[in-house]
């Protein structure tokens, strides 16, 4: 081929160009609705192609297939599935406010059933739809373009007499950009239209009093908030809306108790009734909701009835709780008011649209009264031209019998009687009944009529304030023929964060009246323990027990306590209980972060309301003593204690908040013991390097701490099992011995001590081959002030050791 045929072209031009194209035509032709009628092309081709098939609300229904057909063959060259889509959401009730369609047969439901194929339902307009959209629709309202291949004409517009942008709502999806827009309540948006019209000074805010918010089809609750405001003051925001719940007393039967249960009546807009239930029914499986027996959906045609037995000691406030927070019953809908004007997306806030739906309706009415006008008009100068031929219809008749043919006695009515060509056609065409008296008194009655009516047209044209009270009166008129109640409960002066606090305030004061415990087990499960069931577990004591049992950490559940977690490389973590104080969970890596399980030392609990120290103790012997002040309670993040050089790490650690002494136990059996007071162990920052309380020997290693009452027994635990008893009045002061305290009874071999416990303390160890025991160290009997120890209880194999030995509170005494 010639080359002079081609055109170079960039291709980055190209592909530029193209895109835009297409972005365009998505925007434009598919995905985002007019402001002015509110609707995209898809759903006026709908609308359209019924009102030309006389598909009006006083005629019978046609099978939706016809419907498709002809929307398909005329103006809409897409697929039938996508137009029979966009039909059946016109016609539910479910999804679309104000439907304007009215179907028959299946069109699917609320709970994600399909509709019936399209050969099955039939349809129509709804009489909202057809007065609406389509009663101005012939009076030259709107402009009209030719369709894809030029056969028919379509509006590029319908004559909305309302905004039903606002009342239906609208979304989709298009290049780059999306609109969500909520549906709403005619009455309200009305009579803000009607309060816009009087005062046009009108603020965002006292518009948002008149509209209370968006109001779904599927009823719910919308909980009053700032971002409301937000949304009609910008065309943007994020609203809050939930499910309708109440408590009720069901009857199972003949003979059975009465059990509660929740009834959900209304599930927020867009969620699937059935699919919720289903999820829940997961959560309730999985354990991570609780309290729930049994679920079951008892809906029928009257309305939504969605039934949760509850357990019979479960809390109701607490399970719904739980309903808002772990399912969609409490969702939010991200709203953004996007929609074309004059071709183009702009983000619209709700004064913006309604003066632009005022100005859109007022040129409407223009041009329908320009059109009456005419009409009106025409019909008068055609009857001022039979008045004129009744009054000298001798004349008249003698002028056509002289004359040869009907355009000859035209031409003479005209100059005879000074009548246009309209009005001589007219007379010509004059049946002999309007010679009647009847007829003559008639016409100039007409004549009157359409004076009048002349006159009326031509002042609303060119006084806008009696235009605009014709406006108002439309809008009202139309409000009480088609407003309905609002479904959406707008639900004011709620604090969700105050709810959610004062709901775990009550459950913590029902868990602090039954005594409840809280505690992590060795596989760092977080969970609670009643009194009860507490006793129960630390009756097994001095016995092997199954390891699942083994706790590292227990507690009473009290108000104004921080849980806390220390590591062996110096760092603090917050664990936050109270806002799941309801429920057993892992500290798995959302809560631990980057803390390896392994590195965790102690978990301790702090009483807010009282002075706390954290002491830890370093492998080097370095012993800090740190206030615990309000800004450590206050942070939920991890921080480090302390600085560790030369893979050191931290031992041990405690809280005290008593005036008590300190023990320092060592590998060999050294035990150092200090006053805790402040005036021997002063209080140090988080960036100091702390005290050197212990001067080691060569293969020497600090094992244990741990804070005591004076004349309380201590008990030194080995690697092996070997457990050994000391009055602690025996152990002198190391500020004086500066080599510690050591009992020549208390030596070992080929062993090394482990753990260093008080009287007030249970033990539960674990060794290395899983075996697992609880120990109450006062039921060993041991001889008072002498140091004693056993083998035989543990009875370890050769090659078995205690891998692990936890300090547990002894909260039943």
């Amino acid at each position: 081929m010639d080359k002079k045929n081609f055109t170079s072209i960039s291709l980055q031009e190209e592909m530029q160009r193209s895109y835009l194209e297409y972005a365009m035509s998505v925007i434009v032709g598919r995905a985002l609705p007019d402001a002015r009628d509110g609707l995209k092309p898809v759903q006026r081709r709908i609308l359209f192609a019924m009102y030309e098939l006389g598909l009006t609300p006083d005629k019978p229904f046609r099978k939706c297939a016809r419907v498709v057909g002809d929307v398909l063959g005329k103006y809409h060259p897409h697929g039938d599935q996508a137009v029979y889509d966009a039909l059946v959401r016109l016609v539910q009730d479910f999804s679309t406010k104000y439907p304007t369609l009215d179907g028959h047969g299946n069109f699917g439901s609320v709970d994600n059933d399909p509709p019936a194929a399209m050969r099955y339902t039939e349809t129509r307009l709804a009489s909202i739809a057809h007065k609406g959209f389509l009663e101005e629709i012939g009076s030259e309202t709107v402009s009209f373009s030719n369709n894809f291949d030029g056969s028919q004409t379509e509006p590029d517009v319908l004559p909305a007499q309302l905004p039903f942008l606002l009342l239906n709502g609208s979304s989709g999806i298009a290049v780059g950009m999306a609109t969500n827009i909520p549906p709403h309540n005619l009455g309200e948006i009305v009579d803000s239209l009607v309060a816009l019209v009087k005062n046009n000074d009108i603020s965002n805010k006292k518009l948002s009093k008149i509209i209370q918010g968006p109001d779904f089809p599927t009823g719910g609750e919308l909980i009053h908030s700032a971002a409301i405001e937000e949304l009609y003051e910008t065309g943007k925001g994020s609203l809050t809306i939930r499910g309708v719940i109440n408590m009720e007393e069901v009857n199972l039967g003949k003979g059975k108790h009465k059990k509660n249960a929740l009834i959900i009546t209304e599930l927020p807009y867009q969620i699937s009734k059935a699919g919720w239930i289903e999820k829940l029914a997961e959560l309730v499986n999985s354990g991570k909701i609780h309290g729930i027996s049994d679920i079951r959906d008892e809906s029928d045609r009257d309305g939504m009835r969605i039934v949760i037995e509850l357990k019979k000691d479960s809390n109701s406030e607490l399970v719904i709780s739980n309903l808002y927070k772990k399912t969609t019953l409490q969702t939010n809908f991200g709203a953004i008011f996007l929609a074309l004007i004059k071709g183009k997306p702009v983000q619209l806030s709700l004064k913006k649209y309604l003066n632009f739906f005022l100005e859109f309706r007022e040129e409407t009415i223009r041009k329908r009264t320009f059109y009456f006008l005419k009409n009106t008009l025409e019909k008068l100068e055609i009857l001022e031209g039979l008045s004129k031929a009744t009054k000298n219809i001798k004349k008249v008749v003698a002028i056509i019998e002289e004359s040869e043919n009907s355009v000859e006695a035209k031409s003479k009515l005209i100059k005879n009687f000074f009548l246009s060509e309209k009005q001589a056609s007219s007379v010509l065409d004059m049946p002999l009944r309007k010679l009647t008296n009847l007829e003559k008194n008639q016409i100039d009655n007409e004549i009157i009529n359409l004076e009048e009516k002349k006159s009326y047209f031509q002042k609303l044209l060119n006084e806008r304030e009696l235009l605009l009270e014709l406006l108002i009166e439309e809008l009202l008129i139309l409000k009480k023929k088609y407003n309905v109640k609002r479904k959406t409960k707008v639900i004011k002066n709620i604090n969700q964060n105050k709810e959610l606090e004062n709901l775990n305030n009550q459950i913590l004061e029902e868990f602090i009246n039954k005594k409840t415990k809280l505690c992590i087990d060795n596989r760092l499960y977080l969970k609670k323990m009643i009194l009860g069931n507490y006793k129960k577990s630390f009756e097994v004591v001095n016995k092997f027990i199954d390891n699942k049992n083994i706790q590292k950490f227990i507690c009473n559940i009290e108000k104004n306590i921080k849980l806390i977690g220390i590591t062996n490389t110096g760092k603090v973590f917050n664990i936050d209980w109270e806002s799941n104080v309801n429920n057993d969970y892992k500290l798995d890596n959302k809560i631990l972060g980057n803390i390896h399980p392994s590195e965790i030392i102690n978990f301790h609990s702090i009483k807010k309301e009282i002075k706390n120290y954290l002491c830890i103790l370093n492998s080097d012997g370095r012993f800090k003593k740190v206030l615990f002040d309000e800004d450590m309670i206050k942070s939920n993040r991890s921080f480090t204690i302390t600085k560790l050089k030369n893979n050191l790490k931290t031992i041990d650690s405690f809280i005290s908040n008593k005036n008590k002494d300190l023990i320092i136990l060592t590998s060999i059996g050294r035990i150092f013991r200090f006053n805790l007071s402040n005036k021997i162990l002063t209080p140090t920052s988080k960036q100091s390097q702390g005290l050197i309380l212990a001067k080691l020997l060569p293969s020497e290693t600090i094992v244990s701490c741990c804070p005591f009452d004076n004349g309380e027994n201590i008990f030194l635990i080995s690697r092996q099992g070997k457990i050994f008893c000391i009055n602690s009045n025996e152990i002198y002061y190391s500020n004086e011995y500066s080599l510690g305290y050591l009992n020549e009874k208390t030596q070992l071999k080929n062993d090394c001590f482990f753990k260093i416990v008080t009287s007030n303390h249970y033990l539960d160890i674990e060794t290395n081959k899983n075996k697992s025991a609880r120990l109450d160290l006062n039921k060993l009997n041991f001889k008072p002030n002498k140091s004693k120890f056993l083998i035989d209880f543990l009875n370890l194999d050769k090659d078995e050791y205690l891998e692990n030995c936890f300090r547990l509170e002894n909260f039943i005494d």
